[in-house]
């Protein structure tokens, strides 16, 4: 007989939880590489002279071109700043770069005059295919559809992040023009927050900054240099947010109240949550964590600085939201995969004469409880004999069960419901 001995230093020292350390992932070439020094030919050549063909949009600190460098390898987007907003290069050279950022590849300190355009301060940033949620909340356009609940929910959340990552950054930025036309969806459909014109660092905000902003998102707090602080990108957060959650602009005349904070707070404070919803895509999946969405936007949006949440705080509270605005999602796939399975089983049986007739039999309550798919425990047959190949099955939550009918080479085959029809999720239908 053998025996197997192991020494007790030796084994505790293998299942140490501290001695199983995740190798840490090399960083990826667009983290490791430096920021980059364009010469202004190349980005003439890569924006083809700045043509129109290139021009993605303009915006209140510059002008934005789609830039191609070295045969495509390298797909950009080219901002033609102001000379007044040259502290962006400077703020994005110091930040790490981020996914949730629109992240700084290089710049170019050119100094000549190509089609009346200033080139003084060219910087060559990510380019995001996909346009700004701007875009999607509000385009018209027939074919392009509002985005869905769990979509703006995960929308809302990654500019969170994005802003959280300024906040908590040495020093911290704020960004100063939190809207939804800054915030830019990359290919995968992500939400990046970009375009720092406006933005300050800690030791910048210190000096003589005069207030800046757009109108509907600027906090109302933030009238001198000495009022900035970053409550006032959490203020323009909340506005984000209530325009994320009702499809409505921050300021638009053609409504009264023409701001959306004006309009959406009292409704908040009366708990006519369903008024505030997209009326575009309906209610919510689940309406008690749209209310807290709701809540929390009143609360970035107080009139005391100080009681506004911190980013963190608003990040946690999004992140919850978020988890309830998938779990329903789980229950569409489930009926989903249903009718799929049910269409293939159509497809595989042909006409038949015979009838069967499903009948309404009781379940263990063991099924009833855990809502689970069981097969029907009884089936009586029509006609001359029974083909045990026929079968039906149901979902069990109370004391019904729905049968799916099925189809056999001899024939039709018709399907009796019972009485009672349980589902595990409330308003699924069959």
């Amino acid at each position: 007989m053998r025996y197997l001995t192991c020494n007790a230093e030796s084994a505790i020292a293998t299942c140490d939880p501290h001695s199983l350390k995740k190798k840490k992932k090399p960083k990826s070439p667009a983290q490791a590489q430096p920021v980059r020094h364009f010469a202004y030919s190349d980005i003439l050549d890569a924006t083809n002279n700045f043509s129109a063909d290139t021009f993605l949009g303009k915006g209140s600190h510059g002008t934005v071109y789609k830039a191609a460098f070295h045969g495509g390898a390298l797909v950009a987007a080219v901002k033609i700043t102001k000379p007044k907003t040259s502290n962006e290069i400077e703020i994005l050279s110091h930040l790490k770069k981020n996914p949730r950022l629109v992240n700084l590849i290089g710049f170019c300190n050119a100094q000549t005059q190509t089609n009346n355009i200033n080139t003084n301060k060219l910087i060559v940033v990510e380019y995001m295919p996909n346009g700004s949620l701007h875009e999607l909340l509000h385009s018209t356009k027939k074919p392009v559809r509002p985005p869905s609940w769990t979509a703006r929910v995960r929308f809302a959340v990654q500019v969170a992040k994005a802003v959280r990552v300024l906040h908590s950054s040495e020093p911290p930025v704020i960004h100063r023009d939190i809207k939804s036309s800054n915030v830019l969806i990359d290919e995968k459909w992500n939400a990046r927050l970009g375009d720092f014109g406006l933005a300050v660092s800690g030791h910048v905000a210190d000096s003589r900054v005069p207030p800046a902003g757009t109108l509907g998102y600027l906090d109302p707090c933030y009238l001198a240099p000495g009022d900035l602080s970053s409550k006032s990108d959490v203020f323009s957060f909340g506005v984000l947010l209530l325009e994320i959650a009702s499809g409505r602009h921050a300021l638009d005349v053609r409504h009264s109240p023409p701001s959306v904070l004006d309009w959406a707070v009292p409704l908040v404070r009366r708990g006519e949550f369903k008024e505030i919803c997209d009326p575009r895509i309906g209610a919510p999946p689940d309406m008690a964590a749209f209310r807290r969405m709701a809540v929390l936007a009143a609360r970035c949006v107080r009139s005391t600085p100080e009681r506004r949440p911190s980013m963190v705080e608003v990040l946690e509270c999004l992140t919850a939201v978020r988890k309830c605005f998938r779990a329903p999602v789980m229950w569409k796939r489930i009926k989903r995969r249903v009718e799929i399975a049910r269409g293939d089983l159509f497809h595989d049986w042909d006409r038949s004469e015979e009838v069967v007739r499903v009948v309404k039999l009781g379940s263990s309550s063991s099924s009833r409880r855990n809502g689970k798919v069981s097969s029907v425990s009884g089936v009586e047959y029509e006609g001359g004999h029974a083909n045990p190949a026929v079968r039906s099955r149901s979902v069990g939550s109370g004391s019904g069960l729905v049968g799916f009918g099925f189809k056999n080479r001899k024939g039709k085959v018709r399907l009796k419901r019972s009485r009672s029809m349980g589902s595990p999720v409330p308003g699924l239908r069959w």
